[in-house]
């Protein structure tokens, strides 16, 4: 007889995937990887989502760095971000050093800031069109004499004098960022650069179309210590004989006035001006108007319905909105106490299956405690009718 062989199967290995818990990482970890967030999704998201990254927010180092900027203006509009940038100062504790601000800034922050005893080494105000002025960048310039990078961009009412208050009180400053201010006239800010800002290493002035020939070579002059001038966009300027000369001597990094708009390293064009950020604020709260005029339209098509319809929604109203109120208390510790208890699933929904019953008993008990009292009030009518009736 002929010997059948069999073959093993090939049984394909199924591949465990490990599944990560991210509550298992080590704290200091988590903290790095939520300095890389901004605060707003800190404040917002990332706290709320259970102790641990709680305490792990509440945490002063994790305030080292505050940045409030590149957000989009219209889904900031409800929210208050002159008290949740004072929140975050405040759990900062005196260590912060980086704070970015955008849109909201103004000299009562910046007071705030200084008034936190902190160490500042870097500070960003970015299109505070008409909010901070000179004085009160005069009175934190005193306060800050660890500063070594500073940018003011699209900040109008800020000019030389400024500059100069800053130059003097931060000796350490090696950065500066001074764009789209068109607050002085001539070379005025180019001279306040370059007799008090002598340690410069990197300097950014876009859009400056006062300054000319004579503000560049004072510069360049003043700070023998600058490694990269960007002065894009500052038409005056014309670049020939001996300034050409010192530019490509003295210079690693230059951008040219005649750079083109598409050109990277400065994301504000034409686009974020003044005249869009007025545009945006008086056009804003049409926008909100007409989306106000949408919803009544909706309510309008709704309570188009019929009469019978509304009686019946009408009968249960007030005792409906107590209801709900108090049972989503309760469903909301119910929910609380069985995660404490550690309950299984299964138990869990057989738990509030029996919740439920004893809520529709509870409703079928007060209809019919209603019924009576209705009943006995007529009972009483006419007893005293009777009464009446054998008076005569």
């Amino acid at each position: 007889m002929a010997r059948w062989t069999t073959k093993p199967l090939l049984r394909g290995h199924k591949r465990e995937t490990a599944v990560i818990n991210w509550l298992d990482l080590p704290n200091d970890l988590t903290l790095m990887i939520f300095s890389r967030l901004g605060t707003f999704d800190i404040l917002n998201s990332v706290q709320q989502v259970c102790r641990q990254w709680r305490s792990i927010c509440m945490d002063p180092l994790m305030w080292r760095t505050i940045n409030m900027c590149d957000y989009d203006i219209y889904n900031l509009v409800d929210y208050k971000l002159w008290q949740m940038c004072c929140h975050a100062i405040d759990r900062s504790c005196g260590q912060l050093e980086d704070i970015s601000i955008q849109y909201f800034g103004n000299d009562c922050l910046l007071k705030y800031i200084i008034d936190s005893q902190c160490n500042l080494r870097r500070l960003r105000l970015v299109q505070c069109f008409y909010a901070i002025f000179d004085e009160g960048l005069c009175e934190i310039a005193q306060k800050l004499p660890l500063l070594e990078e500073l940018e003011i961009t699209l900040c109008k009412h800020i000019s030389y004098v400024a500059l100069e208050a800053i130059g003097r009180g931060c000796p350490l400053l090696k950065s500066l960022k001074f764009n789209h201010n068109d607050c002085s006239m001539g070379n005025e800010d180019a001279f306040a650069i370059a007799q008090n800002m002598s340690n410069l290493r990197h300097l950014q002035l876009v859009r400056n179309e006062c300054m000319d020939d004579d503000g560049v070579s004072a510069i360049l002059d003043g700070c023998r210590f600058l490694e990269s001038l960007d002065i894009r966009w500052c038409h005056n300027v014309n670049l020939e004989g001996r300034l050409r000369k010192m530019c490509d001597e003295q210079l690693k990094y230059f951008i040219e006035p005649n750079t083109p708009k598409g050109f990277p390293g400065y994301k504000f064009s034409e686009r974020y001006s003044t005249l869009w950020y007025d545009d945006f604020k008086y056009t804003f709260t049409p926008r909100k108007e007409r989306l106000s005029y949408h919803i009544a339209e909706n309510e309008s098509q709704d309570n188009d319905k019929s009469s019978e319809e509304e009686e019946k929604e009408k009968v249960t109203t007030e005792e409906v909105i107590t209801e709900k109120m108090t049972t989503d208390w309760d469903e909301i510790y119910d929910i609380w106490e069985c995660t404490k208890n550690q309950r299984s699933r299964k138990g869990f929904q057989r738990y509030l299956r029996d919740k439920e019953k004893e809520k529709k008993k509870k409703n079928k008990k007060n209809k019919s405690k209603s019924k009576k009292k209705k009943h006995g009030r007529k009972e009483a009518d006419i007893s005293n009718h009777k009464s009446i009736c054998f008076m005569f």
